[in-house]
């Protein structure tokens, strides 16, 4: 039986950082680690594995994915408990 007014949708919170000299992602216990530097250490868990764009130049090395592609746009979404990212180039031609 609802109470009053609408149930609440999820809050969806999205951020966006420009990464300039590539980046790792290593996967681990928890989920999935991306590093950065731009211009101090950066660090944030995701729990699905990150979504690259097919125009990113990767290279891979055991559970460490590097980024090859020196300009990047790192997407973050936050919605219902979980957090995903998506890697895409800076610059789309």
């Amino acid at each position: 039986m609802p109470l009053f007014g609408k149930k609440k949708e999820p809050e969806v919170e999205q951020t966006s950082f420009e990464i300039f000299g590539g980046f790792t992602i290593t996967k681990n216990a928890t989920g999935y680690e991306i590093k950065w530097k731009n211009p101090i250490p950066s660090m944030i868990t995701v729990s699905p594995e990150p979504v690259i764009d097919a125009n990113v130049k990767t290279s891979q090395e055991g559970d460490t994915t590097r980024i090859l592609s020196t300009e990047c746009k790192l997407t973050i979404t936050k919605k219902g408990g979980g957090t995903e990212a998506k890697i895409s180039p800076l610059w789309s031609f």
